[in-house]
């Protein structure tokens, strides 16, 4: 299996920087980027990823709406909600439509690989994620 992880954030930097995280831990799976909700359930329909990484504050359409439609057509799909958001209600409501995990941005760059060094273990190393749909 290759896994796939699908980053939903609307700023490029946040996107390049979490490639690049991927890419410096040795992750040799596949990173596709989307800037929106919409532009996540248009790839959701293209094929099902094993891991979404969602930003909350996004145009168009709000994180926690894009969770909340994600969790009508795909409740088993894994989604780690990863802000800057430190808002209990946040925190709450992303739990309460399906969030599986809530993270806070690192700041700086080695938190950040650390960070997603144990998103990767976590999800592909220790768990057992459902399969694919597609």
């Amino acid at each position: 299996m290759t896994p796939v992880i699908l980053v939903v954030d609307d700023d490029p930097d946040d996107q390049e920087l979490l490639r690049e995280a991927f890419t410096d831990i040795g992750f040799e799976g596949e990173v596709r980027c989307v800037d929106d909700g919409d532009s996540m359930l248009s790839a959701l329909v293209e094929g099902i990823p094993h891991l979404v990484v969602l930003d909350l504050h996004m145009p168009r359409m709000h994180g926690l709406e894009a969770l909340k439609a994600l969790r009508a057509k795909h409740p088993a799909l894994p989604v780690v909600v990863m802000t800057t958001s430190w808002s209990e209600d946040d925190i709450s409501k992303a739990y309460t439509l399906g969030a599986n995990s809530f993270i806070i941005k690192p700041v700086l760059y080695d938190e950040l690989t650390d960070t997603v060094r144990g998103l990767v273990q976590y999800w592909f190393e220790l768990s057992e994620i459902p399969p694919r749909s597609d």
